[in-house]
């Protein structure tokens, strides 16, 4: 496959403005008993690979059995939006995305009060839930994965993603001369990829990353992101979340 026509490993795309962010926020506001608590000042409006599954003690009910209801949530309300998605994911891959309703659609991620970190957490990662699902279709034999965030609202100080450019491969190097993800930052200190509403920022491999925090928040603060992922098969991205 060819490799993709872009040099940095995230790049930004705009996909609303400022009024369709606004828009889509006071959707979501109305779908607020459908939320999903994750835990203080954290929820999620969809389900998640990686807490509904990786984080689950019993991933058939709290992921596979819950498909169709949360899908048919974020589908009804939300398939405009995902439409938009999908094209300008298509648009910079060069390649077809489409959804499959058998994994989890791409779903919201809403942060308030203490749920906004003010200072770094310790919770750099990479996006390799597809390695744990249940794919009804062969993927490709080349692994090829995306994640994306797609800022809706923000705190007034902002908001960011910390990233390295360091992949799952040049970990592995790293944990051989004693790093871990953990302690990587102090010797090589993240680079901050600021996010601007309606703007999606897509990572183009997987990459160490976390969120950043903001210097103070404000009571009335939200951080609002939409979020997925893509894995690559024979046909071109399936994005899911």
């Amino acid at each position: 496959m060819d490799p993709l026509p872009v040099e940095s490993l995230v790049v930004d795309v705009d996909v609303l403005d400022e009024r369709g962010c606004a828009e889509v926020s006071d959707r979501l506001e109305v779908l607020r008993p459908n939320w999903l608590t994750r835990g203080i000042g954290c929820a999620t409006f969809g389900l998640a690979t990686y807490l509904d599954v990786l984080a689950s003690e019993s991933p058939e009910n709290t992921y596979f059995g819950r498909l169709d209801r949360h899908n048919h949530l974020i589908r009804e309300h939300f398939g405009d939006l995902l439409d938009r998605v999908a094209e300008s994911l298509a648009e910079l891959l060069k390649t077809p995305t489409r959804y499959d309703e058998r994994v989890a659609l791409p779903g919201f991620h809403v942060f308030e009060g203490e749920g906004i970190a003010t200072t770094p957490r310790p919770s750099q990662h990479f996006d390799l839930q597809h390695r744990w699902l249940r794919w009804p279709f062969p993927i490709a034999p080349v692994e090829q994965a995306v994640s994306f965030t797609l800022p809706l609202a923000l705190p007034r100080r902002g908001g960011a993603l910390d990233v390295w450019d360091i992949t799952e491969a040049d970990m592995l190097r790293l944990e051989r001369l004693g790093q871990t993800s953990e302690t990587i930052e102090t010797t090589r200190p993240a680079r901050r990829h600021e996010y601007r509403v309606g703007r999606m920022a897509v990572q183009l491999t997987p990459i160490l990353h976390r969120i950043a925090a903001i210097p103070e928040r404000q009571p009335d603060d939200r951080r609002i992101t939409l979020q997925g992922h893509g894995i690559r098969d024979a046909d071109g991205w399936v994005l899911y979340w």
